[in-house]
């Protein structure tokens, strides 16, 4: 695979590629509690306006207009004639002097001008004195009909991630269901003779794997459905036989990881072409990640990456997430851009092709800081290395890729 690493792809045509290969997936109906960052198939427009009724805003009293000479120089007086609490559904006019004791989330009567707070009334002998400062304007104290939204308004578009502040006000204009995209299907197997299940013991020459649990935790948290399919032997009809039992109906994606060096046990390129795959790229001018391959088997995109789980984690982040986002039907979903001052010295190894290295962001003062990532610290960034630099120096301003699901622009910004 030497010349084909030569005449590899970058890292934004990889993108580009994939991304072309992704259709939407179907829509299905889902209870709206089960909806949380589901993505919704269709804008969804407020079925009514939000609130969908006058109501008050206070506990006190709703007031008609004054009767001439009611009251004293600095405040009128008005006859109380009911009294609604919130959830009665009885509709009246309030006339002239008249008032009515309401609490808040009540609806209000026609002819109410507004509501006083109940501690700026004085009672008596079922009467409620009103200074007159709430008589120089209209709506005081009232929560107007369609204030909040407007019947028709969108609360949601189409490729939306459904989130709680739209879960609230879609429950307030009536939904109980909403139509969203199916999770994706993912499928992944580990090959390796080398790797042994943790249920069972190894000996020296052997190793536990550690990425079917990282792809089944990344997956879910790309919004997708993970099946482990196990781990499988450096054997080429072993590892064909994987890809012609995988139920290519029941499986949207399809991930392999180790199998990609060049060496005599690297099989899945081979494996996958002898079961009928077509080959999009197959190799990635990035490190880590030279060794990887994208294709289709039928309609359904595979991703052969190597076998280190931090070469995996990475390449999740930078092809399979954006991957899984536009299965859904998001839109921009490409890992967000941003500049970050470096604050520790960071040497390069090969310079032969750009690197992502791990790395912690933080904000300080305003300005955001980045520095490489230790042993054991999750990575909350990648900072980009261009090809033929040795040393990125302390001080300097360096591109970072964002993790963790901020997905929400392709270009870098520019943070100062």
């Amino acid at each position: 695979m030497g010349a084909d690493r030569e005449q590899g792809v970058d890292l934004k045509t990889a993108q580009r590629m994939i991304l072309g290969e992704c259709a939407v997936l179907p829509e299905e109906t889902v209870p709206l509690g089960e909806c949380l960052d589901r993505f919704s198939a269709r804008s969804l427009p407020a079925l009514e306006p939000l609130p969908g009724f006058d109501q008050s805003l206070r506990d006190g009293y709703g007031i008609a207009r004054p009767e001439q000479g009611a009251g004293g120089k600095s405040s009128r007086c008005f006859r109380v004639v009911s009294e609604v609490a919130a959830g009665d559904t009885r509709k009246f006019r309030l006339h002239t002097g008249q008032a009515v004791r309401i609490m808040t989330g009540g609806l209000l009567p026609l002819g109410c001008l507004g509501v006083v707070p109940q501690e700026c009334c004085r009672t008596e002998n079922g009467t409620v004195e009103v200074p007159d400062r709430f008589l120089r304007q209209t709506g005081f104290f009232v929560h107007a009909r369609g204030s909040n939204m407007a019947k028709g308004s969108v609360i949601v578009s189409r490729g939306t991630p459904v989130r709680p502040e739209h879960q609230i006000d879609l429950a307030g204009v009536g939904y109980h269901a909403l139509p969203v995209v199916e999770k994706p299907r993912v499928s992944f197997f580990c090959t390796g003779s080398e790797l042994v299940p943790h249920a069972t013991g190894k000996i020296d020459g052997q190793k536990f794997s550690a990425n079917p649990y990282l792809l089944q935790s990344l997956i879910r948290l790309a919004g997708a459905i993970p099946q482990n399919l196990g781990m499988v032997a450096d054997d080429l009809d072993a590892v064909c036989q994987v890809f012609t039992g995988i139920d290519r109906a029941g499986a949207d994606v399809i991930i392999s990881t180790g199998g990609m060096g060049p060496g005599k046990f690297d099989l899945i390129e081979e494996a996958f072409s002898r079961v009928g795959g077509k080959v999009i790229y197959r190799s990635l001018k990035l490190r880590p990640g030279t060794s990887t391959i994208f294709g289709l088997l039928g309609t359904t995109l595979f991703f052969g990456m190597p076998g280190p789980p931090p070469a995996v984690h990475l390449l999740f982040n930078e092809l399979l997430h954006p991957a899984l986002l536009r299965l859904q039907g998001a839109g921009p979903c490409t890992p967000k851009q941003i500049r970050a001052r470096l604050t520790e010295e960071l040497v390069l190894k090969k310079r032969d092709f750009p690197r992502l290295k791990n790395g912690r962001l933080t904000i300080e003062n305003g300005a955001c800081l980045v520095r490489p990532a230790r042993r054991n610290d999750p990575a909350s960034c990648y900072i980009y290395c261009p090809a033929g630099r040795r040393v990125l120096r302390s001080g300097e301003m360096v591109r970072v890729h964002l993790v963790g699901g901020h997905f929400a622009s392709s270009s870098p910004v520019n943070f100062g």
